[in-house]
Formats: C-alpha cells, sequence, structure tokens
C-alpha cells in the first residue's frame, strides 16, 4: 500500500523564477504609476511664474537598484534656464519648497513671501499651490503604495495557491479491488 509521487524539482524552479519575474514587473508598474502621480501632484502643487519650474519637474527610471532593479525619481531639472530673475533655477525651487506661503516658513530675510499673480490664479483654479510642494506631492503620491504591495502580494500568493497548478505531479496509486 503505498503511494508514489514523482515530482520535478527544475519544473518548480522554473515555476519559481517565472512568478518572480511576474511580481518584479507587476511592482515595477506600480512604482512607474507613482512616479507620475507625485510628478504631476508636484507640478500642480508648484508656485507659477513663468511656468519653468512646473515643466522642469519630471520623473525618470534608472537601473541602479539592487541587481539593477528600477528605481525611480522624481526630480526638479535645475539646469533649465530662467527667463527672468536673479539666481538658479535650482535656488529658485528651494525658496519656494522652504519659505512660499502657505505651506511653508512664509519668510526669507525677515520679508514675507506669498502667492504671486500666476499662483493666484492657479490656486482659484483648486489646486494646493504653495510652498513645500514636493515634500506635499511625495507624502500624497505615496499614500496608497502600502496596498499597492499588499495587492502585489496577495496576487503572488494566488499564483502560488490558486487553481491552476504549476507543476505537475503524477501520483500513482496502486490500484486494490476485491477482484483478483
Amino acid at each position: 500500500m503505498g503511494l508514489d509521487i514523482r515530482f520535478n524539482p527544475a519544473q518548480l524552479e522554473l515555476v519559481m523564477q517565472q512568478v518572480g519575474e511576474r511580481a518584479l514587473k507587476h511592482m515595477s508598474e506600480h512604482m512607474r504609476k507613482t512616479a507620475i502621480r507625485v510628478r504631476d501632484l508636484a507640478r500642480s502643487y508648484a508656485p507659477r511664474d513663468t511656468g519653468l519650474l512646473e515643466d522642469s519637474i519630471d520623473y525618470a527610471v534608472t537601473a541602479t537598484g539592487i541587481n539593477r532593479r528600477n528605481v525611480f525619481v522624481v526630480y526638479i531639472d535645475v539646469d533649465a534656464v530662467r527667463r527672468r530673475g536673479v539666481g538658479t533655477l535650482s535656488e529658485y525651487a528651494w525658496l519656494m519648497e522652504e519659505n512660499l506661503h502657505p505651506y511653508g516658513r512664509g519668510l526669507v530675510n525677515g520679508r514675507e513671501l506669498y502667492l504671486g499673480k500666476g499662483s493666484k490664479a492657479k490656486r482659484a483654479g483648486g489646486k494646493k499651490v504653495g510652498g513645500k510642494f514636493l515634500a506635499r506631492a511625495v507624502k500624497e503620491g505615496m499614500k496608497d503604495v502600502s496596498a499597492m504591495e499588499r495587492e502585489a502580494g496577495a496576487k503572488v500568493r494566488s499564483m502560488l495557491n490558486g487553481g491552476e497548478r504549476f507543476v505537475p505531479m503524477t501520483n500513482n496509486r496502486p490500484n486494490y479491488s476485491d477482484e483478483d
């Protein structure tokens, strides 16, 4: 009375590798969508003068992560040339991020820093324009990342435990019957 189960470990390894690759691809897509959401929020929250700051906010993907995995970065292109004003775009972006009222400290060298005409018009359209535009965008854009991680984990568990059998096994059970 024995049970003979044949199992191919090489096939299991292949299936596990495929599941892992699918999970990485799924997470990479979620990370890309999150980077785009953060970029769009930062553009929406950024003050508007000439539009250069908003236009200079973008995202990029690099393969610099562990094992050359994709890393998504939201950044301000500080090499963009300002059309007017003193200083570099990076100085302007930092000044607006840290000091522009509302959300920022509101003071620069003892002088209050409030929204200009373009920012007020943008704000009248329902945007949350003001200081800390990048920090607020990251905080808001990352809110559902842990939910996405849980969803991706559930998807992998479903693939491993789901209805389809990934690794075929044969069951050769002896046939015991009363008829001999």
